[in-house]
């Protein structure tokens, strides 16, 4: 084991304790895409400036200094990878019902400064539907500004995603079997969400119901930075298999081996080019502190684009192959109880084989959804498995999984009404579908 997979892998010792304090968190963390009245890409800068008139404090982005979103206590409203997209993280609950009134009293306030520059939060969709993504689209920050000149323009769309995440508290023993065990059933999520047929005027090239979670792959095969359960060129690194790391060990290895791509030092961009642990080695030759090289290791995380990834920062498993919809908090509890429940989860996972048809599987909801064969049968399943584990909780936050049913029973995901609506009526039809209150 190299220096640098030691270091991982004390991190990930610190970061994720030997048991819980307390009941299992959760940390919702959305994205939403914001349009104009014409369903035109919008710019969420002047929002922030609103918020810090109410007394949010102003948060910049180090190396840019421009103004990228505002924070009050742990909450934080800010810019994704474009201004088109408003990005929101949740303080953690120990009980996702607490979540509720304070996502609803958030997003009051985000909709009413919106409407006062005549923009809107898109309540249920994943993608910007009119406007095509350009390089400009990029937003003021300094990472931002980096994969623009770093990545090939397909990458573009990124500016155009919205995603629904949630990090889910995890102890050291369940961190590796979690993460099997969601990334097995990842491709469930991304057909439960499934919201993005359209995006700049037209259908999804591929023909693609969550192109939203497909503009990943743009960035990630280019880097190697896709999850090593998932990923295919021979050029790519570390070596993909079809199997999840076995030991914290591995997970060390595979993160030591991954190339570093870029994190800001003294405010300014720093891009390595090289994998983790060589980029290590040379800055432990010149007496790096332990301070520098953990904040080092936390902007490498953060680029390891994973549908599942560990986050030392947190303490947490992040989930991420949602697209934004109506069903977000809903997905949020089937995770969280998927977790809790998580060794009947995961004797599932391996009793139905999902690894060994991964990929085939994971195209096959990108494409379709809830109507690929085989999909509502395992849907069902896994439902079922999440709602005992919220039931032992003993927070009645089970009752948030009953409206998945409908989506289930229906094999409807989100974006098969929106991309019946295009076909048949235009983009005109889908805007004025997606503004109002019924979308």
């Amino acid at each position: 084991m190299t220096a640098a997979q030691k270091h991982i892998l004390q991190w990930l010792t610190e970061a994720f304790p030997e048991k819980l304090d307390g009941p299992r968190h959760a940390g919702p963390e959305d994205e939403f895409i914001v349009v104009n009245d014409r369903g035109e890409l919008g710019d969420t800068t002047p929002l922030f400036h609103d918020l810090i008139d109410d007394g949010w404090r102003p948060k910049h982005d180090p190396v840019t200094k421009a103004l990228v979103g505002a924070s009050m206590g742990e909450l934080e409203v800010g810019m994704d990878v474009g201004p088109g997209t408003l990005e929101l993280g949740f303080t953690h609950v120990a009980n996702l019902m607490e979540h509720l009134p304070i996502r609803a009293t958030v997003l009051k306030i985000v909709d009413l400064h919106l409407g006062r520059h005549g923009l809107h939060r898109l309540l249920d969709y994943s993608a910007q539907p009119v406007t095509q993504p350009i390089p400009q689209h990029w937003g003021p920050k300094g990472r931002s500004q980096f994969f623009r000149e770093y990545f090939p323009r397909d990458v573009d769309v990124q500016t155009a995603s919205a995603a629904s995440q949630v990090h889910i508290d995890v102890t050291r023993d369940e961190l590796i079997p979690t993460l099997e065990m969601l990334l097995s059933l990842s491709p469930i999520l991304t057909a439960l969400t499934a919201n993005a047929p359209v995006w700049g005027g037209q259908l999804d090239p591929k023909g693609l119901l969550a192109s939203r979670q497909d503009f990943w792959n743009r960035f990630t095969l280019e880097t190697g930075h896709w999850s090593n359960v998932h990923v295919g060129p021979a050029k790519a690194r570390p070596p993909y298999t079809e199997q999840a790391p076995s030991s914290l060990e591995e997970l060390a290895s595979w993160i030591s081996q991954t190339p570093f791509i870029v994190h800001v030092d003294n405010d300014r961009i720093v891009s390595p080019q090289m994998p983790f642990h060589s980029w290590y080695g040379i800055e432990k030759e010149t007496g790096i502190s332990e301070t520098a090289m953990r904040a080092s290791y936390l902007s490498h995380e953060g680029t390891l684009w994973w549908e599942i990834r560990p986050r030392v920062a947190y303490g947490t498993i992040e989930v991420r192959p949602c697209c934004q919809s109506k069903y977000t908090v809903n997905v949020d509890a089937l995770v969280l109880g998927l977790v809790e429940n998580g060794k009947v989860a995961l004797e599932f996972a391996r009793k139905t084989k999902l690894y060994s048809g991964w990929r085939a599987l994971h195209r096959a909801c990108l494409k379709d959804g809830l109507r690929f064969p085989g999909v509502q049968d395992i849907a069902r399943e896994v439902l079922k498995i999440a709602y005992e584990g919220l039931k032992q909780r003993g927070f009645g936050e089970e009752q948030l999984l009953s409206v998945l049913t409908i989506p289930i029973e229906t094999m409807s995901s989100p974006g098969h009404k929106k991309k019946r609506i295009f076909e048949n009526h235009g983009i005109e039809a889908l805007v004025e579908h997606l503004l109002s209150k019924d979308s």
